[in-house]
């Protein structure tokens, strides 16, 4: 597999993990709900990355562990373009720079975090900040 440090378009990283699990392409389009064809065009990067829900199928499907699901998610990030983010461009950096701001909002969605806690953390940071 893939170093951590190494760049890796989404599409050789899919395909790496494909074949690491030992599973065919078509097997796999067929897991996500995707054609063959579509699917080979991703791996191939002439297509952007998977929908959330495809990323997440992907992920079950090929029985990937949370840090190869974490990294899923974060090269096929990396693989979309601007008009697809909807992170405020003043943000993007803050955010893909310090992974313990990526840590937290997978944290706050996996434990089902909602507006109370955030508000808590919030109201922390405008005291700080005066």
């Amino acid at each position: 597999m893939m170093s951590e440090n190494e760049k890796v378009s989404f599409g050789k990283y899919i395909e790496a993990l494909r074949k690491e699990k030992q599973k065919s392409l078509r097997e796999t389009a067929k897991a996500i709900e995707v054609s063959p064809q579509f699917y080979s065009e991703v791996e191939k990067g002439r297509r952007s990355a998977f929908t959330t829900e495809r990323l997440e199928r992907l992920a079950a499907f090929l029985a990937l562990d949370e840090t190869q699901t974490y990294t899923l998610y974060d090269i096929a990030a990396a693989a979309r373009t601007a008009n697809d983010v909807l992170i405020p461009q003043d943000c993007v950096d803050y955010v893909s720079t310090n992974a313990y701001v990526v840590e937290a909002l997978r944290l706050s969605k996996e434990t089902g975090a909602g507006e109370a806690e955030w508000q808590v953390l919030l109201d922390e940071l405008r005291a700080r900040k005066g």
